[in-house]
């Protein structure tokens, strides 16, 4: 078999083995890319979410705390426990009302005396009558603000009641009950942006059937909000509530019936659990086309490249070898083999581009080679750092200068061998390196391997494409030293 027909084969067989295998590698590498990346994306949202629900849960507190400071309130009760005076309980109305009518956030107050008495309230009606419901035993030991729970307005919206002590001095004067507006968790969940068709933001709390949301689930409609069932074991709302944060992309059912993939937090001040989460094949499905395009884009190459296989196997064996042979005795280390140029056409073009390579490549391999010696025979030294922290080479110098071998220096940050009363100035301009401001002129100093110190002035040049910094150091006698 010549080889002409020996190419042919070798080119079909390569051309037809390399798209099967690029389809291969890259739809694997597609999926892990496609997993990483909504595992990322889940993560950053759970996360995003869990401080914003966190900070929700601050403001209300401090806005329980901001109504329990006040003077005049904690000071009327204690006269009310004294005496009973209806003008106490009318002075303690007046500024629940002024509350409740100031800020939006505060559905209803309701004052208790120190007896547990119900002194004054004000806001919605019905909802202050809910404070009755919350055993004042609860409130006993309430000395900071405590949450008591969630209850739903009759269109299924969220009020979140808190409880806290007033005193004055110490001594209790009886306890305040906070009842607020919780729109917030609406808005919060209400944004879905980079969860696709089926992803969901929920806020779950217990309750005697397992969970219920605290706002209404995607696609539901403004006016629904019920419990969640969890009746699958590794449900993530049944995961959040149990405090398993993290993130989980196998064996998800959510109360749907759905395979999903979910992150999960949860917020210790309340019992809540958060879930972020979307449907399995929603991300599997871009997976599935993304193969189907592949295979489409492989059969077409695998065909094209099998035609050209074969005009290249007639054609152009023996220069195509004979550019080979050359490129092999380059590859052996022979800077001067050279392809000879009898042609005009593209082996020609060929043959002379393989001689510019080879002239280039020779040059390149000279100037490296001066290169090197340059580095290593130089008095002063030299080196190419990150801004990570570590030398990525040193030259010679360093070793003969401080004693360490270069495993030691490559090996550690080298901010270790940095005297202590320069290492925040030695940080501060390696910051200003990765901006790309270039250093001109910086000292600092240096523990040897003997334990002793040497001052050294640098220059450096940053390359902040890559981070690396290039640099060159001589040793000094001391910071005045030029």
């Amino acid at each position: 078999m010549d080889i002409r027909t020996k190419l042919v084969f070798a080119l079909v067989a390569v051309t037809l083995g390399s798209m099967l295998a690029f389809a291969a590698v890259t739809y694997q590498k597609a999926g892990d890319m496609i997993d990483d990346a909504a595992a990322e994306q889940l993560e950053g949202l759970a996360e995003s979410s869990s401080d914003a629900l966190e900070s929700i849960v601050d403001g209300w507190e401090e806005r329980v705390q901001l109504v329990a400071s006040r003077t005049q309130l904690r000071l009327s009760l204690r006269d009310f426990n004294a005496s009973g005076d209806p003008v106490s309980r009318q002075r303690i109305q007046r500024i629940l009302d002024d509350v409740t009518g100031s800020v939006q956030t505060i559905a209803a107050l309701a004052t208790y005396a120190r007896d547990g008495r119900l002194v004054a309230q004000s806001g919605d009606a019905a909802d202050s009558i809910l404070a009755v419901l919350y055993p004042m035993s609860r409130a006993e030991s309430t000395e900071r603000v405590r949450f008591l729970g969630v209850s739903f307005t009759p269109d299924g919206y969220p009020r979140v009641a808190y409880a806290t002590r007033l005193a004055i001095e110490g001594e209790r004067v009886g306890f305040l009950f906070v009842l607020l507006n919780g729109e917030r968790l609406g808005d919060l969940t209400a944004d879905t942006a980079g969860l696709g068709q089926t992803g969901e933001l929920m806020i779950v709390m217990p309750d005697s059937e397992g969970a219920r949301t605290l706002h209404p689930v995607r696609g539901s409609g403004p006016e629904i909000h019920g419990d969640v069932l969890l009746a699958e074991e590794r449900d993530p709302a049944r995961l959040a509530l149990e405090g398993r944060e993290g993130l989980f992309q196998e064996g998800l059912i959510d109360y749907r019936g759905q395979t999903v993939w979910a992150a999960t937090r949860y917020i210790s001040k309340t019992g809540w659990g958060l879930v972020v989460k979307f449907d399995e094949a929603e991300k599997r499905d871009v997976v599935y086309r993304f193969r189907e395009e592949m295979v489409s884009l492989a059969l077409t190459l695998a065909g094209f490249g099998i035609f050209v296989a074969v005009i290249l196997g007639f054609r152009f064996a023996t220069p195509i070898h004979s550019l080979a042979e050359v490129a092999k005795q380059i590859g052996k280390g022979d800077m001067s083999a050279r392809a000879t140029v009898k042609r005009e056409d593209e082996i020609g073009l060929l043959a002379r581009t393989l001689n510019q390579m080879a002239d280039e490549l020779q040059q390149r391999v000279t100037e490296l080679h001066e290169f090197q010696k340059f580095f290593e025979v130089s008095i002063n030294l030299l080196c190419i750092a990150g801004t990570d922290g570590y030398f990525k080479r040193t030259n010679p110098a360093f070793e003969r200068a401080l004693g360490w071998d270069r495993e030691q220096l490559l090996g550690h940050p080298f901010l270790e061998l940095v005297h202590p009363d320069d290492v925040k100035a030695t940080e501060d301009e390696i910051a200003k390196l990765a901006q790309g401001i270039p250093t001109i002129s910086f000292v600092n100093r240096f523990r040897c391997a003997d334990g002793s110190w040497k001052w050294l002035r640098w220059t450096s040049y940053p390359e902040p494409e890559s981070g690396l910094l290039y640099a060159i150091a001589r040793e000094i006698e001391g910071p005045q030293d030029a």
